[in-house]
């Protein structure tokens, strides 16, 4: 389990979260949304250590994050954030590779290389293998990098111990048909027994695969709970001024119906 406890985060005078709060247990894909501005990319990086917090705690498994160490923390916890480039020409393959480096010392080589397949194969990325990353198109580039975070955790999935995965964006720069392949991946590795919470944009996306919902909107969490109690018609219009609302169709995904009127 992940507990974000009464966390805040400030940078100068400013307040990016405040009082925040999040547990999300295995097995579990938790959704966190709001409009642009509202802090969940900032929530992210606090539950990587990547920004330093003025107020609360974090814990996996129980144990607060800053008493483990760098190494045992990535064997158990991958991060996709939303700008991961690379100005040298490494391989594909080399890229998803540099996730064995904090396996290298328990898992045979054999079987990390096998998991590198398991990753390239997942993400459809396995026949740019030996193509320069640089070369890339963005959403190449994103399904790469998610092989890559993939791969860091399947020695921990194989082995079913407590995982946790944290994706900023997964979707941005991703065609309609993988933008749902790359949900519906985290869906599964979910099934898996990972704890996997992502920053979503798309309510429908949102909708159609989360546990859980986490709603923030400038700085604080406004809602929680599961995607039906959430994303309600007045819940959308107080947080994002539209007037909107789901809509599920038998046999069909979730959609967004917004209102001619709400568009100005």
């Amino acid at each position: 389990m992940l507990q974000a406890k009464h966390i805040g985060v400030k940078v100068g005078s400013n307040t990016l979260l405040n009082d925040a709060e999040l547990t999300v247990e295995c097995g579990q894909l938790h959704v966190v949304i709001g409009p642009n501005g509202a802090g969940k990319s900032t929530l992210l990086k606090a539950l990587c250590a990547d920004v330093p917090l003025y107020s609360g705690n974090i814990t996996y498994q129980s144990k607060c994050m800053n008493d483990y160490q760098p190494t045992e923390l990535a064997q158990c916890r991958a991060v996709l954030t939303q700008n991961y480039d690379c100005d040298f020409p490494f391989t594909v393959q080399e890229i998803v590779d540099m996730s064995h480096f904090v396996h290298s010392e328990h898992v045979p080589y054999e079987q990390l290389l096998s998991y590198s397949k398991q990753a390239l194969d997942t993400l459809n990325v396995t026949e740019l293998a030996n193509k320069s990353f640089t070369l890339l198109s963005g959403g190449e580039k994103q399904r790469v990098q998610f092989a890559r975070v993939l791969c860091q955790l399947l020695p921990a999935l194989a082995q079913k111990k407590p995982c946790y995965l944290l994706i900023d964006e997964p979707t941005a720069s991703l065609d309609l048909y993988h933008q749902y392949q790359v949900m519906k991946l985290a869906r599964d590795i979910a099934n898996q027994g990972a704890a996997v919470i992502a920053v979503v944009h798309d309510l429908a996306l949102a909708a159609s695969f989360a546990d859980a919902i986490t709603m923030l909107e400038k700085g604080k969490v406004v809602a929680m709970g599961k995607p039906a109690d959430i994303l309600n018609r007045a819940q959308l219009q107080k947080t994002y001024q539209i007037d909107a609302q789901l809509s599920q169709q038998a046999e069909h995904l979730p959609s967004l119906n917004i209102a001619h009127t709400a568009i100005q």
